[in-house]
């Protein structure tokens, strides 16, 4: 069974009842392991104003933390974006690239266009 993690914009476009996404999710959800990374769980709960509604989601996905792995896996990412000669700030993006190599986690992204550039993220 594959980890598929989602993104920050995907777990909200989820949580909003957007229908592609949910379409998408619910065939995932019968085939693999849904996850969101730690970080994403604080934005949901910062930016969700139900938060019964993020329990009850986080209480059915896996949540994968940002450890002493996925902070390696993250910096590595910087570095060789920088030795591309690629400006990079720490962002969400990288560090939720950095938990899904870690993890060996496909990512689900509801903003592809910010993990185009991180070379070695598996994505679906």
């Amino acid at each position: 069974m594959e980890k598929i993690c989602l993104d920050f914009k995907a777990a909200l476009d989820f949580l909003r009842g957007d229908p592609g996404t949910i379409e998408k999710l619910m065939y995932y959800a019968d085939r693999e392991e849904l996850c969101i990374t730690s970080m994403t769980l604080m934005h949901l709960y910062e930016t969700v104003s139900r938060q019964d509604v993020v329990g009850a989601f986080a209480a059915n996905v896996t949540i994968l933390p940002f450890d002493k792995k996925a902070a390696q896996m993250a910096t590595k990412v910087m570095n060789e974006l920088r030795e591309h000669g690629e400006s990079v700030q720490i962002t969400d993006s990288l560090l939720t690239a950095g938990v899904c190599m870690a993890n060996d986690a496909l990512l689900y992204a509801g903003t592809p266009g910010n993990y185009v550039k991180i070379k070695g993220l598996k994505k679906v």
